[in-house]
């Protein structure tokens, strides 16, 4: 083996400098053997175990690497591409099956090229990638994030197109043939990590030592569509996507419930609002169907990345029909004092047009005795 002035593997005899994929490695590295490493070189890093619930941020070290020695743009490109396959692959996989059923057709249709037809779906998921929750909070990712997606837009786009033109294949074990996520984007698109980190599955990177890789999300029995608990659609941690983001055409308000937050006092104040403002559109053969506000308990359910945000209080968050990629959360929450006024106001500024419109005329129709009503002032709750 060699390599060429660029770093990068030659097969031997090459005069062209055409690069191959090296092999994997016989054994894989280890995050804990690295990270003993780390600890041996450094002098100065001391690692304490805390309780089983704790779940801190994952160790860095000198120069800015994790337990596997990446640096922070690497582990940005690993986060961006962990939450752009999430919620884009499946989407791309139903297209291409719906696409491969009519060309399989033997009429007129079947031989009509159809162009752009996943460029705009990639688009829209990658000019929105850096506003995931894991990644926005964070403002050194972020600020890497927007820089991976700034410079390589277009290229990652092509990436994505490449991959469907090779039948979809998983992230499989690293070899000469198969499809590396990694690989593709975090070597050879972005040049965020360096070549001996890309050859890795990006599965591989998961136990960072922070802990959230043990972690085992909870979910409730899925439901039957259509239940509602406490006057507001339920959802559960198994059906969060099928509920608020799979419908294109729904605006959904995702209310991610801590029921005993801040002694019950956020819960009981915030319900009588949202139960209203459901009724408001339910209550109209009009608008009966636009809005679902959904309601999670998160005391009883772990929602999964990348639509969970690890935030120890409740949230409300609007994903408007048609950009279902692009969750808009409430700033304010007044301790969940917020009235029917605060809720139309919100969705007035956020959710698709027919719905922002029709909030705006709710905010001057309905009686302001209702859209002012403040449910906390009720001695009964």
């Amino acid at each position: 083996q060699r390599y060429s002035a660029n770093g990068l593997l030659t097969a031997p005899g090459d005069t062209h400098s055409s690069t191959v994929r090296p092999t994997m490695p016989p054994k894989l590295f280890t995050p804990w053997a690295l990270l003993t490493c780390l600890l041996v070189n450094t002098h100065s890093v001391q690692i304490s175990r805390g309780t089983e619930q704790s779940f801190a941020a994952a160790p860095i070290f000198v120069g800015g690497k994790d337990v596997f020695g990446r640096p922070i743009r690497c582990r940005t490109c690993h986060v961006l591409l962990n939450n752009l396959n999430e919620r884009l692959l499946p989407l791309l996989k139903k297209v291409k099956a719906r696409e491969d059923r009519r060309k399989s057709g033997g009429d007129a249709a079947s031989r009509r090229h159809e162009y752009g037809l996943y460029d705009e779906l990639i688009q829209s998921h990658l000019q929105a990638a850096c506003m995931m929750s894991d990644i926005w909070h964070t403002k050194d990712v972020r600020r890497h994030c927007e820089y991976i997606i700034d410079s390589y837009e277009d290229e990652l786009a092509a990436t994505y197109i490449s991959w469907l033109k090779q039948s979809t294949p998983e992230d499989a074990t690293f070899d000469l043939n198969s499809w590396s996520w990694n690989w593709e984007v975090c070597y050879k698109v972005t040049q965020s990590c360096p070549e001996d980190l890309a050859m890795h599955d990006l599965a591989e990177f998961e136990d960072d030592g922070s802990g959230k890789a043990e972690r085992k999300y909870r979910s409730e029995p899925i439901p039957a569509r259509g239940t509602t608990r406490e006057g507001i659609y339920l959802a559960v941690a198994g059906n969060f996507y099928e509920f608020f983001v799979e419908n294109a055409k729904v605006d959904t308000l995702a209310y991610v419930a801590l029921p005993n937050f801040s002694w019950g006092a956020f819960h009981r104040a915030i319900m009588p609002s949202l139960i209203k403002v459901q009724e408001l559109f339910d209550g109209n053969p009009g608008t009966r169907g636009w809005v679902m506000i959904g309601m999670i308990d998160a005391e009883l359910n772990d929602v999964p990345p990348p639509y969970g945000t690890d935030q120890m209080h409740p949230t409300l968050c609007v994903y408007a029909a048609g950009q279902k990629n692009l969750p808009k959360y409430i700033s304010d929450y007044n301790n969940g004092r917020l009235t029917v006024h605060d809720i139309l106001y919100f969705m007035m500024n956020t959710c698709s047009k027919r719905v922002s419109e029709k909030s705006r005329e709710f905010l001057s129709t309905v009686p302001r005795t209702t859209l002012h009503h403040k449910a906390w002032e009720n001695v009964e709750l």
